[in-house]
């Protein structure tokens, strides 16, 4: 991953969306750089971050484009590729990497941020506290029919499973689908609902696998789902799956 030049390429995850929950190293690369470039709504989520880079802006589906910026600009400059969350956790390390894989020379640092999961366990309780699976429904990338294959081997293996991008206005019938999978397997485990998890219009609902498709229209591509497993438990205010301890 070494280049010539002088430049260098941070790949930074922003987090989960609050300003405090940025990494002390993240800030510090965004705060280096001489060009920060992400998708409009994590370059939001930066904005306080006091740097006199300049910022570039892209949307959703140009992700391709912006990495390859991203290497063209870090030739001779310190860049940020930002990232919503943890990076490597369906952000932009792995098609970072993949270009490397073909390739392409930089010197590249991938700077780790806070997952939608992580920060959903913690205001769930504990129920990611022994083995656990994490699921995207997105089919934008991947088949609709591996996705379904992942979940059901997840569900089967009996672990809790953090569930990514679990609906939007166009994907409304994979979600119903998913519900109907989850509850041929969880009938009567607890699941954790978290919309907007550390940012403005924070939600969450813990209710049972069979009770989710009443909140078919609350979710959407804002909101992280923890399915819990069969040891997983619920007192009325927090979801919580024991670690196994003699207490």
């Amino acid at each position: 991953m070494q280049s010539q030049g002088k430049g260098r390429l941070y790949v930074v995850g922003t987090g989960p969306g609050s300003p405090d929950l940025l990494t002390l190293r993240a800030k510090k690369a965004l705060e280096d750089s001489d060009y920060i470039i992400g998708h409009q709504r994590y370059v939001k989520l930066i904005e306080d971050i006091k740097t006199d880079a300049e910022i570039i802006t892209s949307t959703m589906g140009r992700e391709v484009e912006r990495v390859k910026l991203a290497f063209e600009l870090s030739k001779e400059n310190i860049v940020s590729l930002i990232s919503g969350g943890d990076p490597g956790i369906y952000g932009m390390s792995g098609l970072v990497s993949e270009f490397l894989y073909e390739g392409e020379e930089a010197e590249v640092e991938f700077v780790p941020g806070i997952s939608a999961f992580s920060i959903a366990n913690g205001i769930l309780g504990s129920p990611i506290s022994n083995d656990f699976a994490v699921v995207s429904l997105s089919d934008l990338l991947l088949p609709w029919e591996e996705i379904k294959k992942r979940l059901e081997c997840a569900l089967l293996g009996d672990f809790v499973i953090a569930i990514y991008n679990p609906s939007s206005r166009k994907r409304r019938g994979r979600f119903d689908e998913a519900v109907e999978i989850i509850n041929k397997y969880r009938d009567g485990c607890f699941v954790g609902i978290v919309k907007n998890a550390s940012r403005e219009g924070e939600e969450h609902i813990i209710c049972k696998c069979e009770e989710l498709e009443r909140y078919s229209e609350f979710v959407d591509m804002s909101t992280v789902l923890i399915v819990g497993n069969s040891k997983t438990k619920f007192n009325g205010k927090i979801m919580f799956t024991p670690r196994g301890y003699k207490i």
